[in-house]
């Protein structure tokens, strides 16, 4: 019995790790299992030259503050009831699952509960300000955020301006992976624009229980089907060279020794290195995929060489556990008796 429990824990170490938040609304904030992510301080978003709205980042939740005409907000205020309609009536907010988004005045948030922390903004001005993080600007258009066990990156297609307050304009993502050493090297990737997007799949309803996120070249990953032990998902992208996409699995799929992914109906090989899986163009025509278990679970990153429409099956061939606990106790047992036989002689 111990061995079963042994060998158990040690196949599915990571069989809940990763999960799907949702978001909550209570008092005005906004709630979610992985949203505040340590990320603490205020950003504002401006369009046509107005203050539109404000983020504000707190360790448990995070609050929109809604700029209307100051007398209208001094009207509402008396009353709580037509204030809360009112912010209702001028920006509706779109909650599904574990994706919020936000659209008013010109600006556009969009926010995801899950591991890979991710905050993507569009406004015509965004100003990152009462954030007391070490601030490295490593690109014109590239800055690094540290502090403590939190790190973040900020990306836009335009020049960042970073002094006593960080600045961008017309767009900006801020992405935070875990922290372990393929989580550094995957955010390096980002970096490089090599990552087109990610999945998440932590069960087998395909409304509820995944959630994606589109990086670059807008590229789009659509769950076709998911039941036990198979996944199809469809690709699409306009992009030029080659993209990863990352699948992150859920707590219902566990990676076993075999596993089966085809491209287009055709089955493709692992790549020889997690370094190799990080260069999608080095191979040609040909796709591969690697697997991987960290600290947030396990996922798999498959490159895609080029982009039209494609289909990507992953089919997961559990082994007869418990006939492997057997075929090692009857080989354990064959060597117990060889070796009294030996010692007896």
């Amino acid at each position: 019995m111990r061995l079963l429990v042994m060998l158990i824990l040690f196949i599915f170490p990571f069989a809940s790790a990763i999960d799907l938040g949702g978001f909550e609304q209570q008092d005005g904030k906004i709630m979610g299992k992985y949203l505040p992510a340590g990320l603490e301080g205020k950003i504002s978003c401006y369009s046509n030259g107005q203050h539109i709205m404000d983020i504000v980042y707190k360790n448990d939740s995070i609050q929109l503050v809604i700029h209307f005409f100051k007398t209208l907000n001094r009207l509402v205020e008396r009353d709580p009831f037509l204030k809360e309609e009112i912010k209702n009536a001028l920006a509706p907010i779109n909650i599904k699952g574990a994706r919020f988004t936000l659209e008013y005045g010109g600006c556009t948030i969009e926010l995801h509960d899950v591991p890979t922390r991710f905050l993507r903004i569009f406004a015509d001005k965004i100003v990152f300000s009462n954030i007391n993080y070490e601030v490295n600007k490593i690109e014109d258009n590239l800055v690094k955020l540290y502090k403590q066990n939190f790190s973040a990156t900020l990306m836009s297609s335009k020049p960042i301006e970073v002094d006593k307050n960080i600045t961008a304009y017309d767009d900006i993502i801020l992405v935070s992976f875990s922290h372990f050493e393929e989580g550094e090297k995957i955010e390096e990737a980002l970096k490089e624009k090599v990552i087109g997007g990610e999945i998440t799949i932590v069960g087998c309803d395909i409304k509820n229980d995944t959630d994606f996120i589109s990086y670059f070249g807008n590229v789009t990953i659509t769950p076709a089907k998911i039941e036990n032990g198979k996944i199809i998902l469809k690709i699409n992208g306009d992009c030029e060279g080659g993209k990863i996409i990352k699948v992150n699995l859920g707590k219902n799929v566990c990676l076993s020794d075999k596993i089966l992914i085809k491209y287009d109906g055709k089955p493709i090989e692992e790549a020889s290195s997690f370094e190799d899986i990080l260069n999608p163009d080095d191979d040609g025509s040909n796709p591969e995929y690697y697997k991987l278990l960290s600290e947030d679970g396990a996922f798999l990153l498959i490159t895609i060489p080029h982009f039209s429409e494609h289909i990507i099956s992953i089919e997961f061939i559990l082994e007869n556990i418990f006939g492997k606990i057997m075929a090692t106790c009857f080989g354990l047992l064959i060597i117990a008796l060889a070796t009294f036989y030996i010692f007896r002689k």
